[in-house]
């Protein structure tokens, strides 16, 4: 059964290197989602990813995973292409292992390419990894994530072009970067429901029950994204709006939060949901 779910993106500070303190943590606050990071490369050993499964299962806490940075499947090199390529397929390889359903990544700059040529290749370098390495996740989708940074690819259309081609794929929709490259301006309940209805023409029911969400607060520059700071403070977005959305159209979102202290982001949010609820009754 589908439910709302929230929860930090990488280890809580006081637990660092403790997968089963970090559980336990957790549980403990009521989350029920955890995001490994492998921001820096995907370094644990099998043994390591299937005691993180495990630790999952018995806790019920649904597992993703952030893919490396320096993903950048419209690189001109093909060295780089291909290494971005062996990292998404290693990610699918090791997310049976640690029950992760979705691996978040970005796909990188334009690398020199028009928007369009950008497309086609990153589109090409997707259906090469999910025809080598799909089966392997057992069900996990490749989840790529709205971009920050306005010149790199990950607009509301680019992605769900993307993922309306390309088998295997859901989006990742990160509040915090919509709210960068649109300069401050999705902020609010209106702006939140369009994206969310552009995702649902373009994709139907895989997006709407597969929801993964980041949040966080933002702070930007022309070129978008600049760094990510704590939610319900003054930097926006303001999550609250898009928190009654999902109330009140019955949506079952994933929230991962990225802001400097992830769980207590991630707890803020469930606040919010819970006050809504309490309000409701």
């Amino acid at each position: 059964m589908e439910e709302i779910r929230f929860g930090p993106a990488g280890y809580p500070e006081e637990a660092k290197g403790k997968p089963k303190r970090t559980f336990e943590i957790l549980k403990e606050a009521g989350l029920t989602a955890f995001e490994y990071a492998a921001v820096y490369g995907l370094r644990a050993s099998e043994e390591k990813a299937r005691a993180l499964g495990s630790l999952a299962r018995s806790t019920g806490i649904a597992m993703s995973m952030h893919a490396a940075y320096y993903i950048n499947l419209a690189s001109k090199s093909d060295d780089i292409r291909q290494r971005s390529k062996e990292r998404l397929e290693k990610a699918l390889r090791f997310a049976p292992l640690m029950g992760v359903k979705r691996i978040v990544f970005h796909v990188g700059t334009y690398g020199g390419f028009s928007p369009e040529e950008a497309h086609k290749v990153v589109r090409s370098a997707l259906q090469e990894v999910w025809e080598k390495a799909g089966h392997l996740g057992e069900g996990a989708y490749l989840a790529p994530e709205i971009a920050g940074k306005i010149n790199a690819y990950g607009s509301i259309e680019e992605i769900a072009r993307l993922c309306a081609e390309t088998d295997g794929l859901i989006p990742t929709i990160d509040w915090a970067h919509m709210y960068a490259r649109t300069l401050g301006k999705c902020n609010d309940k209106q702006s939140y429901l369009e994206i969310l209805g552009a995702f649902e023409d373009a994709l139907g029911a895989q997006f709407v029950h597969n929801m993964h969400f980041h949040i966080s607060g933002i702070i930007f520059t022309q070129a978008g994204e600049k760094a990510h700071r704590p939610l319900g403070e003054e930097w926006g977005p303001d999550i609250l709006p898009l928190i009654e959305i999902t109330e009140e159209v019955g949506y079952k979102p994933t929230f991962i939060s990225e802001t400097p202290t992830p769980l207590q982001g991630a707890l803020y949010a469930k606040f919010l949901l819970e006050e809504l609820e309490k309000h409701k009754a």
